[in-house]
């Protein structure tokens, strides 16, 4: 928990000082950079109509460089930089520089949330969605304090002086961080590398980790995961819903992905040599960076002459995060995070295959490098809420979409303290471990009346998820009606349809909406409150419903209109995916009439 990165020899003397710090552009530097961009050379041109697919397009470049030389206002974004308070202290031998946002807001439960960034971004990428994580969020009754860390080696905070500080250890040092500023509990988000420190922290602290918020859900270096995935292909709807497969499959596709990994092997392998050259040239730099820019928040901005840069972000918003690196010159340390993961691969491998249950939420960008399925993130995240999924976006969430972002943390960090205080479990739910049958117990009904399920006792029962925006909702509605129709009567069938709103967040109305929308739909069969059917707040009944019968790659629910087959004893005896219409059920519930 100590380990020491700092210089030689080691000073092991306890420095708890925490000291303000404030970011300088100073004249001396600012001359220096503008002289560097006065005078670099000219690149080559580009291939006609190639935009960034050979990389940063160099006619775009000069453009970008005129504007730091003569545009960018050094001394505005000095201010910029120092709106929030900026500290340094020692740890583990290393200043390591932090902004601490504090709430302006009474009368309101704060709770400490640390946020991580990965590469190439800074803690610059946070900026716009810090106003809206410290001002109270409408039904909502805690806000946040924020403390935003420059990881070891990036921007602000010193790099390691010996070889090994990985993301393992990097989670160390952000742990000793928050214990030094008196946080004995806290919440972690990150994305990137911020996810890996994130996903370490929950792994190795859980006493300490309240709830794991990650933009990069993935699991990269779990081998099952990565197994599930290829064999997957063949049969993508065993592992991912129907409406998400194209960001999985054609897994030929998703290795075309490869194209914007050139950076890893350099990195991974001999990142001094690369650094070298863009620690003193500005303009490779700005390249460099800025091109992921482009290619991680859509692939296919690569094929414009700008990169679509300037559709996200602006040139001033772009160049704060590159100057992160300049005025440290911290390139050079930032890129040998990727070397250590891969001299220590088989660490980060097991670490990936450690579980935790560390409740987690993960949003997922349309455009982002990875896409993986929550059935896989529970091999690890046992207590994996849900998945926010975003039709838009990329890799830089927080800079790129704020809002979107800060709304999602809200909910994340909303539904763990349900979780954690146990609000939402009712004192006569039974024990699904011990239950035998269905018929043990008690739910509500759409009215919010309570309902024994031993009243259907005799009966065969289908039990269905719903969602009322759905691609599969109309023909579910309509078949399971006639189901009911065809033998609520004559086989004595009775439907038990549960809305839930895991899945896409298809199913976000109140229980007047859904009622609405039932009686829209002439809905002939039994309605119940809606619930949540995975993860730790998931209803004992589907709990109970999973225990009994476990699905393929796992006994997750994969997406709305699951569906259950009671016999009349009250014993699941079969599980059918979304992918099986209500008709087609016939001939299996023939074998229980």
């Amino acid at each position: 928990m100590n380990e020491y990165w700092g210089p030689n020899p080691n000073d092991l003397t306890p420095d708890l000082e925490i000291t303000p710090f404030k970011i300088e552009f100073s004249d001396v530097m600012i001359h220096d950079l503008r002289e560097r961009l006065l005078h670099c050379k000219s690149s080559a041109s580009p291939p006609e109509q190639t935009g960034f697919t050979y990389g940063f397009n160099t006619n775009f470049l000069t453009r970008v460089l005129d504007f730091w030389k003569n545009n960018y206002n050094f001394k505005d974004r000095e201010q910029f930089f120092n709106k929030y308070k900026h500290f340094k202290t020692k740890i583990q031998g290393l200043d390591i520089h932090f902004i601490h946002v504090k709430p302006d807001a009474k009368d309101i439960t704060v709770v400490p949330l640390l946020m991580i960034h990965g590469w190439p971004g800074s803690v610059r990428e946070f900026y716009e969605v810090i106003p809206i994580l410290t001002k109270p969020m409408p039904r909502k009754n805690f806000v946040f304090e924020l403390v935003i860390p420059s990881l070891p080696g990036f921007g602000f905070s010193q790099g390691a002086f010996r070889p090994g500080l990985t993301t393992t250890k990097m989670a160390v040092v952000m742990l000793n961080l928050m214990k030094r500023l008196g946080y004995g509990k806290f919440y972690v988000q990150g994305g990137d590398i911020g996810h890996y420190v994130g996903s370490a922290m929950a792994t190795m602290f859980p006493n300490y980790i309240l709830g794991f918020h990650t933009n990069f859900p993935t699991l990269m270096y779990n081998q099952l995961a990565t197994l599930c995935i290829y064999i997957g292909s063949a049969w993508p709807r065993i592992l991912v819903e129907a409406e998400f497969v194209s960001r999985l499959y054609p897994y030929s596709q998703q290795l075309q992905k490869l194209r914007e990994s050139g950076f890893l092997q350099e990195e991974a392998t001999k990142p001094d040599t690369m650094a070298a050259a863009l620690s003193d040239s500005p303009a490779g730099l700005a390249a460099y960076i800025l091109e992921k820019f482009a290619a991680w928040t859509n692939p296919e901005y690569k094929n414009a002459g700008d990169g679509k840069l300037l559709d996200k972000f602006s040139l001033t918003s772009l160049l704060d995060n590159v100057m992160v690196y300049w005025v440290t010159n911290s390139v050079t340390t930032s890129l040998r995070a990727y070397a250590e993961i891969v001299i220590d691969y088989e660490t980060h491998t097991k670490f990936d295959e450690i579980t935790t249950k560390v409740p987690t939420w993960g949003i997922k960008f349309k455009h982002d490098l990875l896409f993986h399925p929550d059935l896989l993130l529970t091999l690890k995240y046992r207590n994996y809420h849900v998945s926010t999924v975003v039709d838009d976006g990329g890799h830089f969430a927080a800079f790129e979409n704020p809002t979107i972002m800060g709304k999602d943390i809200y909910s994340a960090v909303a539904t763990f303290r349900r979780f954690q205080q146990h609000v939402d479990v009712p004192t006569d739910y039974i024990n699904y471990e011990t239950a035998t049958s269905v018929h043990e117990f008690t739910v509500k009904d759409i009215y919010g009346e309570t309902v024994k399920l031993d009243k259907y006792k005799g009966y065969v029962l289908v039990i269905v998820n719903i969602a009322s925006q759905c691609g599969l909702t109309d023909t579910n509605y309509k078949q399971l009606n006639e189901l009911h129709e065809k033998y609520a009567t004559t086989k004595n069938l009775r439907i038990l349809a549960f809305p839930c709103n895991q899945f896409g967040k298809q199913e976000p109305g109140t229980s007047k909406d859904i009622l609405n929308f039932a009686k829209e739909k002439d809905v002939k069969f039994d309605l119940f409150e809606k619930i949540e059917v995975n993860g730790p707040n998931a209803h004992p009944l589907y709990k109970f419903l999973k225990k009994m019968q476990a699905g393929t790659f796992g006994d997750y629910i994969k997406w709305n209109f699951s569906k259950f087959i009671i016999d009349k004893n009250g014993v699941p005896v079969e599980r059918l995916g979304p992918n099986v219409y209500p008709l087609d059920m016939e001939p299996l519930l023939a074998k229980y009439w």
